[in-house]
């Protein structure tokens, strides 16, 4: 009887210990299961904060796209008005050359007024697709007005103009060497 109860004794701690490696087994494999989702919990935790920024910056530059959209009505309102006003100026009174010329003058200004405002909201939308795109933004080309011939004069550290497809020497257009001569 004893024997039976040594064999019986035996087998009991053996299917123990079988049971105990299994339960180590599965402990070990799901720490790394663990580690995962804690992962990413924080992976959604960052693309949710990434995300609400995304958003407040998108609700920003919306304001300042119709902010410069009601800028540039304004100053088109403005500027036709102040053709109309040039036109009835110069047609209905007879003004001296002079008085005319300076009308003039101010509704070329107030032209490139509004053609600065213009290229600033476009510079703005350019600068919102390079982001969404995630390319770089080229330098912004600024232009000086040259006050003896009211021509405009590009610097020359200005960049390059983007290329597009088929445009150049290639297609047999000109570039500036040959047209000067």
């Amino acid at each position: 009887m004893r024997d039976d109860l040594n064999a019986s004794e035996k087998r009991l701690i053996a299917a123990l210990d079988r049971i105990d490696h299994f339960l180590d087994r599965a402990a070990a494999a799901g720490a790394p299961a663990a580690e995962q989702l804690q992962q990413s919990g924080d992976e959604n935790r960052r693309l949710t904060d990434e995300l609400a920024q995304l958003r407040t910056r998108q609700g920003e530059t919306h304001e300042r796209l119709q902010e410069a959209g009601r800028e540039a009505a304004r100053l088109v309102a403005a500027n036709e008005a102040l053709a109309e006003a040039n036109r009835a100026l110069i047609a209905g009174t007879g003004a001296p050359a002079d008085a005319a010329r300076r009308a003039l003058e101010a509704e070329i200004e107030s032209l490139r007024a509004a053609h600065a405002a213009e290229e600033g909201q476009m510079q703005d939308i350019l600068a919102a697709l390079d982001r969404m795109l995630g390319t770089p933004a080229p330098a912004p080309v600024t232009a000086v007005a040259d006050k003896d011939e009211d021509a405009v004069v590009e610097p020359e550290t200005a960049s390059p103009p983007r290329e597009t497809a088929g445009q150049g020497v290639a297609d047999g257009m000109p570039d500036d060497d040959e047209e000067r001569g």
